[in-house]
């Protein structure tokens, strides 16, 4: 199933190019973290909902990101195998990391929750920042409080998938120290654009096996598979839930597969299309903030 944030203070399955709404099941002003958390009680009476014909006919204009106000957004640094250039290889172009799965783990950081923004958004290029660059991500969005579970317990904390693009102003600041201050450098306003829905798991028989694709005024920038991250999505959550409890809602983001080189730099009136196979696709623009 396909769950869609709708203005201004809706929410929506999404099926056959419709939104149907989920109506009365949900206390009136009842956000995706709401459902999220009622889920497993209410997925028979969603499901009857889904089965009916009707609704609104799907224009992303009219929708919001899909998750609003997570308590917290984790994104991994570097977690793809690289080693290639072309566009044509899964695993992400750039040199291949030499930073240990163990390492890579620990370099995890936090973006925060008001850098989200939604599709058909502009992503908005800073004051005294011009190198801006997005970064196409699997975005794994939890289901349940998870705290201190196991690899094999991971996938039940889980309740679906969402795009995210991690974006960075990888110029900005006095600073050289490049992993010490991405939570600077990726935390401005609408640099965590994430939807166009969440996927539930249920959809996605195998997330480390979808392809994503990123298109920057119709061309083709970014393409790569799943596979080919470093710490799978088990891993990143166990570990996780090790360092803080994970809630409903929660949102992390598992990696990009370029490497900076092989990144555009965004410049204001670009146009943004971000895709994964099982998912959907999103599109964005670009402006300078007034």
């Amino acid at each position: 199933m396909k769950f869609a944030a709708i203005k201004p203070n809706e929410l929506a399955i999404v099926k056959n190019e419709k939104l149907i709404s989920v109506g009365e099941l949900l206390p009136k002003g009842s956000t995706m973290i709401d459902l999220i958390a009622a889920y497993d009680g209410l997925k028979g009476r969603l499901d009857n909902v889904a089965a009916q014909s009707g609704g609104k006919t799907l224009d992303h204009k009219l929708l919001k990101p899909p998750v609003e106000n997570p308590s917290k957004i984790w994104a991994a640094a570097g977690n793809y195998k690289r080693g290639t250039t072309g566009l044509d290889d899964a695993r992400g172009r750039g040199t291949a990391a030499k930073t240990s799965p163990e390492e890579l783990l620990e370099n995890i950081f936090l973006k925060p929750p008001s850098a989200i923004a939604g599709p058909e958004d502009n992503i908005l290029i800073p004051k005294n920042a011009d190198s801006i660059f997005p970064e196409l991500e699997l975005c794994v969005v939890i289901g349940k409080r998870a705290r201190r579970i196991s690899k094999t317990q991971a996938f039940d904390a889980i309740f679906g998938y969402t795009i995210m693009l991690d974006v960075t102003a990888r110029g900005y600041g006095l600073s050289k120290n490049m992993s010490g201050t991405r939570n600077v450098r990726k935390g401005f306003e609408t640099f965590a654009p994430i939807g166009p829905w969440i996927t539930t798991k249920d959809e996605i028989a195998d997330p480390h096996n979808l392809w994503m694709k990123l298109w920057i005024n119709g061309e083709l920038k970014q393409s790569a598979k799943t596979d080919a991250m470093i710490n799978d999505i088990a891993t990143q959550i166990s570990f996780l839930s090790e360092v803080t409890t994970l809630l409903p809602g929660d949102l992390l983001t598992t990696g990009n597969p370029d490497s900076p080189e092989f990144q555009e730099k965004l410049k204001p009136g670009d146009v943004l299309k971000a895709e994964i196979e099982g998912i959907g696709a999103m599109s964005l623009g670009v402006a300078r903030e007034q």
